[in-house]
């Protein structure tokens, strides 16, 4: 079917154009991104951003229509008048057809606005640009699409000049009010028979809130010129801007079929199946059969999934797919692991390999080093997980786009004779609360009245509680009256940065146990991902001790494990194929117990299985419109997923095994 090239399609295209032709049959293809552009837009706060942008130019008409004709006529008419503000308006030329956010014209002059949820710093010189003057890969997406807009604008009415810039979230400014978010609800709506998601505002914001400058047009047009000049655009496409354009437009209307050629980003594909059993193709193994001639490796078995693998452009324009197909020319050298030194890169990456080559499933577990490692853990060991977001726009005022929220922790409670817990946890979902300071509180509380080893997984934790030092060193801090107090506390755990202009050295470092993974454990089954969501299920097939242990419900409140929101559970069950299931598919539905009408609302929010459905539910609890039992039930699925989360971190050390100066490994193969 043809189409036109939207602003979305062209940067769709951009990354690669056959992913305009999967797009354009989702009853054929899966495409895992659509619903999670969704969850990323609501956390970040995205659909509210355009909104709010729109409160910034008075006076503004919107073309809300989405029939193109009408969309079309109305725009023209508008146009017509000597000065107008015009949101979404459309504009056509040829087979380009987009809608800008916000047209200002003046007389002959036309200035697009591209609004985005992102953000930029007033105060720091621009880094739109490399050195070698094309877009950086973090602005490269956002010029690339509002260079196109002025591209298709410029063609469509020659007569016109047209400036461009892009509307961004400015950290450089504070919200002078609470609640701003509050001003802008998601409404769920079906046009055409088709769902959509969108915000409207329901209330003005402010005036202060406009004049704080959150939003800031920066002007683009130096970027726009550098584009429109170049030879080359991303890795895929070699000619000027409008040979591009014409591409692009062509591969929609169906009469050039793209050349598909394999990149290393093609392992980040959004066309790719949820399993086994997903009904829906997968456009990444349809990629990959047509360059390799019908031969597509097993999940897990290609380049694509080798660990840190930085040599896969080069295999892949060897035509060289399949792991096992790698050489040590194309991985490097790498002696056998020796017990007790860390693993290289390549020696992790060779294990992978090999593992993968001889259908080896069995775990690499470094008991020496481990061991190593456990001989500075200092008892009760405390595993401690947050759940963060940062929004664009604030929900408390003095706070700047996406300054970091603290909401929400866990703790597991793990004492020298095995004693298990969950000791602790924290959620402040108040939309009139800032929770930051509160958190640390009651994080101080749980885990600051002994000199145990404090355990994350990955360096978030570190890098929030040092935001959270931030806040208390600078002004803000001035209010808190055990602001001294707390500093010692957060000092005692989190490393400073490497420029800190006043370093510090903690007495207490947080243990990153990923890092630990890195060194001294592959699991086969993670297929080189070393996310906590790959390791847990992998470290539950692994072990048998864990597999012993917790498949009795001996975890749950009134149990000897007890916890604070699961009731009596076996954490090890089996699925069809006799493998343990994946215990966050054991988390509950949100929509559980409500009513039709209070489950519509929760719509994209059906299960919390991933952060980013957690910071999207943390963000649909800072409206106070909820009732008690949507409220109720976010909260409750919070919980346990954090809980799950801390229980992960506690999962792996034991199935690792957890070790003593006399004791080497609890490991059973």
């Amino acid at each position: 079917m043809a189409q036109r090239l939207t602003k979305s399609r062209f940067v769709l295209g951009l990354g690669c154009p056959q992913k305009i032709v999967y797009a354009r049959s989702p009853q054929t293809y899966r495409n895992t991104q659509s619903e999670d552009a969704f969850l990323a837009a609501l956390a970040d706060g995205g659909f509210q951003v355009g909104e709010f942008a729109k409160c910034g130019f008075p006076g503004g008409v919107e073309v809300a229509t989405l029939n193109e004709a009408d969309a079309l006529a109305e725009t023209n008419a508008l146009l017509a008048q000597e000065t107008a503000t015009i949101f979404e308006a459309a504009i056509l030329w040829e087979n380009c057809l987009i809608r800008v956010d916000v047209l200002e014209k003046a007389g002959d002059c036309l200035r697009i606005h591209e609004v985005k949820a992102k953000s930029f710093d007033s105060r720091e010189p621009r880094d739109f640009l490399t050195s070698k003057g094309m877009p950086s890969s973090t602005w490269a997406p956002y010029l690339y699409d509002v260079a196109f807009q002025k591209y298709v604008v410029r063609h469509a009415l020659p007569e016109y000049n047209v400036t461009a810039n892009l509307m961004l979230a400015d950290k450089a400014a504070v919200s002078p009010v609470d609640g701003l978010h509050q001003c802008f609800r998601i409404v769920h709506e079906t046009v055409g028979g088709r769902e959509r998601r969108r915000a409207e505002c329901t209330m003005p914001p402010p005036a202060e809130a406009i004049a704080a400058g959150l939003l800031k047009s920066v002007p683009v047009d130096l970027e726009c010129d550098a584009l429109f000049a170049a030879s080359t655009h991303g890795s895929r496409f070699e000619g000027r801007f409008a040979d591009l354009v014409a591409h692009l437009s062509a591969v929609c209307e169906g009469t050039v079929a793209p050349r598909i050629t394999l990149r290393s980003d093609c392992g980040k594909c959004e066309f790719q199946k949820l399993g086994a059993d997903d009904p829906l193709a997968s456009g990444f193994e349809e990629c990959i059969a047509t360059v390799s001639g019908g031969v597509c490796p097993h999940p897990g078995a290609s380049v694509f999934d080798v660990w840190d693998f930085r040599k896969k452009d080069r295999c892949l324009a060897q035509g060289i797919i399949h792991m096992n197909a790698l050489t040590e020319e194309d991985v490097g050298h790498a002696e056998p692991p020796v017990p007790g030194q860390p693993l290289t890169r390549v020696q992790r990456q060779w294990l992978q390999v090999e593992k993968c080559r001889q259908g080896d499933t069995t775990p690499h577990i470094d008991r020496e080093g481990w061991a190593a490692e456990v001989g500075s853990w200092r008892w009760p060991l405390h595993f401690i997980d947050f759940e963060t977001t940062r929004v664009a726009l604030p929900f408390f005022a003095g706070q700047r786009p996406y300054q970091n929220i603290a909401f929400q922790f866990s703790h597991h409670r793990l004492a020298a004779d095995g004693t298990l817990t969950h000791a602790n946890q924290f959620l402040c979902a108040d939309p009139n609360r800032h929770p930051n300071i509160e958190f640390v509180r009651a994080l101080k509380a749980a885990i600051g009245s002994d000199a145990g080893s404090v355990f994350m997984y990955s360096k978030h934790e570190n890098t929030t509680l040092r935001d959270i030092l931030d806040e208390l060193e600078g002004e803000a801090g001035g209010d808190v009256p055990d602001r001294d107090t707390l500093m010692a506390f957060l000092k005692s755990l989190v490393t400073p940065k490497d420029d800190c202009a006043h370093p510090w050295t903690p007495t207490r470092p947080m243990v990153d146990l990923l890092e630990l993974v890195k060194r001294w454990v592959y699991l086969p089954a993670t297929h080189g991902s070393n996310s906590l969501k790959a390791v847990l299920p992998a470290i539950l097939n692994a072990s048998k001790n864990l597999q012993a242990r917790y498949s009795q419900p001996i975890y749950g409140r009134g149990c000897t494990i007890p916890s604070l929101n699961i009731e009596a559970r076996s954490w090890i069950t089996y699925d069809e194929t006799g493998a343990v299931r994946n215990p966050y598919e054991l988390l509950p539905d949100l929509s559980a117990g409500l009513s039709p009408e209070e489950a519509h609302a929760l719509r994209g929010l059906e299960a919390i299985k991933e952060g980013g459905a957690a910071l999207t539910a943390y963000g649909r609890l800072m409206y106070e419109d909820l009732s008690a039992e949507q409220r109720g039930a976010i909260e409750q699925a919070l919980l346990e997923y954090c809980e799950l989360d801390t229980l992960a971190m506690v999962f792996l050390v034991e199935g690792v095994g957890i070790t003593t100066r006399a004791e080497v490994s609890l490991w059973s193969n």
